[in-house]
């Protein structure tokens, strides 16, 4: 514990506000605050601790478990919804409406019973808590862009983002214990981390955004003379900017074949670890260690090296370097899998926190190397939308292939069980990422051709 929080007291120290810069100052207090606050409660949507407590509480099946890992993922399609209800709005008002909904349904699990309608309310409490954050971190998107330089963003955003993964992290190593010695506990630990939640909204919702009265004029009004326009003069929307935008688009390809690997992979890797260890002593305590606690600490401890070369490196060639990670990772998923070992099953967990570590800001921020200032809200849209497609099957396919299915009915049919390809799936995963990693790797070489890899924001 001693030497725990040895390494953890320098992490702490690049927190303070007197290290950024002066005028970025009072909007990093604020939002320092809520990403110190607010994770706690949304630590208890995470599917490495849900997933948990879904199986060992509420007996939820398969479906219902690939579901809740799913959520995050599918939830992301309804973010063109997010940009367009912000449009015009005041970003932060918009934000902190989201984050006090989502505590108000996190606080809500606390209600449900724990059998019979209890296991579906807890997905669709989850699957909706999941769509609200969706709407967070679209609109949060552009607070970032105007309160941060592109100089320094990925650093002083990275920050939160480690704050929160810091919470995400070890608040697990509690609930994981507290559960295992009572199960009800749970119906005070949700409530609990709400209320500790609102502290961070009130003081977010107090947080001012640079440029915000020219930037809502400017959405609100499209056709001004220096709006970025399509070719035939009307306003960009998803489709003409996948259209038009040829680098971006391919970008969303190869993102999209990434998170097809990683998605599945890791719903079938937390699923294999659940049944890994049913009956094991400590399941819960375990289970979200590693499902969350692990990979997320890890997360934390890379985020700054992660940070660094985003901030010098266009997101293609950084995707090049971050691709290699999620190649190794899934590697050792398989490895992993394949034996049934415990400690190995602590590797590929670590691994995936390292490739977690660099996911979160360039999921976060990569768009930003292709997007106009006006239309960032839009192309992160996008990104999110695409994320939400890949997640409405990906998760679902990691654990069909895992775990297969029982046989059942269909339209009057009779359709055979079917047992999976057990540790196969993670063969499937590694190649998907191979393939992403060669398409980053052309893209990047093709825009350093064109002498367009600089790491700069678009517009």
């Amino acid at each position: 514990m001693v030497a725990r929080l040895a390494m953890t007291v320098p992490v702490l120290d690049h927190f303070d506000p007197a290290r950024q810069p002066l005028m970025t100052r009072p909007a990093y207090r604020r939002e320092l605050v809520a990403a110190g606050t607010v994770p706690f409660g949304l630590a208890m949507l995470e599917g490495g601790v849900v997933g948990v407590v879904s199986k060992t509480i509420f007996e939820v099946g398969n479906f219902g478990f690939a579901a809740i890992f799913a959520a995050p993922m599918f939830a992301n399609v309804t973010s063109l919804f997010w940009s367009r209800l912000a449009r015009g709005k005041s970003k932060v008002g918009v934000t902190a409406a989201l984050m006090s909904a989502v505590l108000l349904l996190v606080a809500s699990v606390a209600l449900l019973p724990t059998s019979g309608w209890g296991a579906g309310a807890l997905v669709t409490t989850v699957v909706f808590g999941r769509v609200l954050v969706a709407g967070i971190i679209t609109v949060r998107s552009t607070i970032w862009r105007a309160n941060y330089p592109r100089a320094l963003r990925a650093q002083v955003t990275g920050r939160f983002v480690l704050l929160a993964s810091l919470i995400l992290a070890v608040w697990p190593m509690a609930v994981g214990p507290l559960l295992d010695r009572d199960a009800s506990l749970f119906r005070v630990l949700y409530p609990l981390t709400a209320l500790i939640g609102a502290v961070g909204v009130v003081s977010f919702a107090r947080m001012r955004v640079r440029g915000e009265r020219r930037l809502r004029q400017e959405e609100s009004e499209p056709y001004t003379a220096d709006a970025p326009l399509q070719p035939n003069g009307k306003p960009h929307n998803a489709v003409s900017v996948l259209r038009h935008d040829r680098t971006f688009r391919w970008y969303m390809v190869w993102q999209f074949v990434a998170g097809v690997a990683n998605m599945a992979g890791t719903t079938a890797f937390a699923l294999f670890v659940i049944n890994r260890l049913d009956g094991v002593a400590w399941e819960n305590a375990q289970g979200m260690l590693l499902n969350a606690s692990l990979p997320l600490g890890l997360a934390v401890l890379s985020m700054p090296w992660w940070a660094r070369r985003l901030d010098v490196l266009h997101i293609t060639r950084y995707r090049v370097i971050h691709g290699t990670t999620w190649i190794v990772n899934q590697s050792l998923n398989f490895v992993a899998a394949f034996f049934g070992w415990l400690p190995l099953l602590y590797l590929a967990s670590g691994t995936h926190g390292l490739v977690r570590g660099g996911g979160m800001l360039a999921w976060q921020l990569g768009h930003n190397d292709f997007a106009d200032r006006r239309l960032v809200s839009l192309y992160m849209g996008i990104h999110q939308t695409l994320t939400g497609l890949r997640g409405a099957f990906a998760p679902f396919l990691g654990t069909l292939l895992l775990a297969g299915w029982d046989s059942f009915e269909l339209a009057g049919y009779g359709v055979g069980g079917w047992g999976g390809i057990g540790a196969g799936v993670f063969a499937v995963t590694t190649g998907l990422a191979f393939v992403a990693w060669l398409g980053f790797f052309g893209l990047n070489r093709k825009l350093r051709e064109e002498g367009r890899d600089a790491a700069v924001d678009a517009g």
